[in-house]
């Protein structure tokens, strides 16, 4: 029991900063949405969450890379080999740079293709162009930013990421205002603010983390890439890619589905997202510890502390879900305001209010999903973890598609409950499966 209680205490604050810093990060993304919408106005508001959307396609790979950093350096953590540490930091970031400058070529290749693609209205084209080939330009940096923080957070050093994040967003924020209030550089400013913020931060993290690896067994800053180890990698980073992927390209679909309400409807749809997001961050914070911890307790084959822990965050994300609940049902004006104003645009903000009540139910679902992907991906059955999670994508966006015929807007919240509701009942069963196969084999 005293063993249970310490490992509780330790997982929880060691999530602290990681939501922290999630909710740090999501923060500066709000804010920036907010300063668009409120001095810039609605047509430029709808363009960056166009482009926020075409954004998440240039960074995929980064969000495949950091998954897998966070899932195999805690495995070389929970096995004390500094040595796959020391060289695998520096094989990672070497690998993923070169990708993204690649992603970036293609990126600007292929920007009117996607236009056309989301169906995005004609009068939004020159604003989510002049943001989308400003941010494009930082995406390097961005890979290293976040892949730099992963490895941190999995060598336990979760606090030093929330500083970083802390100091990017920070800088973020004073940039945005100094660019778009005070120097009137539009959407071009909001975009510049973003790279330049997480370009000097990048520098920051890497620096530290070379400061905590550079003394490790077999550390050079010279990639050596070993087989094994591209392997052990390329098992996670290729699925959470197909992950994030997909995740993007659901986005993209839905986004072209939106587009044709017009502006209003769009500004509502980017509003709702945004506070959705930021409410789903504490669970997520603690399903993030949770895959970290697991990752380690797997290899040491303590899975009844596993299951302890899961009951543990699962139990406190229920809480606090339904607290944010009850805020979304008694006062969701208020989550709406910081957007736009909710007395001009009232059929805007009808679309916000019905989908941020209705959301509810896929809120609690959520908690569940993320904890069994969590735990799926700390054991490296990726398998498992893209079929649970590519259900949810592909049952949203055809469920979406389907229903619009017919409920018209209100198919947008439903097709997300839909889509949660049958990957948690998946998820599930993978995890009970996975529990069976592991009793079978610990006996054999």
């Amino acid at each position: 029991m005293f063993q249970s209680k310490k490992i509780y205490k330790e997982v929880f604050f060691f999530s602290i900063p990681l939501i922290l810093s999630m909710f740090t990060q999501q923060f500066y993304n709000v804010a920036d949405t907010m300063i668009v919408g409120r001095f810039l106005g609605v047509n430029e508001l709808a363009a960056v969450g166009n482009a926020g959307t075409m954004v998440m396609l240039l960074i995929v790979v980064s969000g495949g890379f950091e998954f897998a950093s966070e899932i195999i350096f805690s495995r070389y953590y929970g096995k004390n080999d500094l040595k796959q540490i020391a060289s695998g930091a520096v094989n990672v970031m070497s690998f993923a740079f070169g990708i993204s400058i690649l992603f970036m070529i293609i990126g600007f290749l292929f920007l009117p293709t996607i236009y056309q693609w989301i169906q995005l209205p004609q009068e939004l084209i020159p604003l989510t162009n002049t943001y989308l080939l400003t941010y494009m330009l930082g995406v390097p940096f961005i890979y290293i930013y976040d892949i730099s923080r992963a490895i941190l957070t999995a060598l336990g050093d979760s606090k030093h990421c929330f500083y970083f994040v802390l100091g990017s967003s920070c800088t973020n924020i004073i940039l945005d205002l100094l660019l778009i209030c005070v120097c009137h550089l539009g959407v071009f400013g909001a975009a510049l603010a973003t790279i330049v913020s997480q370009m000097i931060f990048m520098f920051v993290a890497f620096f530290y983390l070379y400061t905590k690896i550079k003394d490790y067994p077999g550390f050079t800053l010279k990639p050596h890439f070993h087989k094994e180890q591209i392997l052990e990698l390329m098992h996670v980073t290729i699925p959470s890619i197909i992950q994030q992927f997909v995740i993007t390209c659901s986005f993209i679909f839905i986004q072209s589905m939106i587009n044709p309400f017009g502006s209003e409807i769009i500004s509502g749809f980017v509003a709702v997202n945004k506070v959705i997001t930021l409410s789903r961050i504490v669970f997520l914070g603690f399903t993030q510890a949770f895959s970290i911890y697991a990752a380690r307790l797997i290899v040491a084959k303590d899975y009844q502390i596993i299951k302890d822990i899961y009951i543990f965050l699962a139990k406190i994300s229920l809480i606090y879900v339904s607290l944010i609940s009850l805020c979304f049902l008694i006062i969701p004006h208020l989550f709406c305001m910081p957007f736009f104003s909710i007395e001009t645009y009232q059929k805007g903000y009808l679309f916000f209010k019905v989908y941020l009540q209705c959301s509810i139910p896929m809120l609690l679902i959520s908690v569940f999903k993320y904890m069994n992907e969590s735990l799926l991906r700390s054991a490296m059955h990726m398998t498992s973890f893209l079929i649970s999670n590519l259900s949810d994508l592909f049952v949203k966006v055809i469920s979406t598609y389907i229903l619009l015929s017919f409920i018209s807007t209100n198919a947008f919240w439903l097709g997300e409950t839909l889509g949660k509701s049958l990957s948690s009942i998946l998820s599930f069963i993978l995890v009970f499966i996975i529990i069976k196969k592991t009793h079978l084999k610990e006996r054999n």
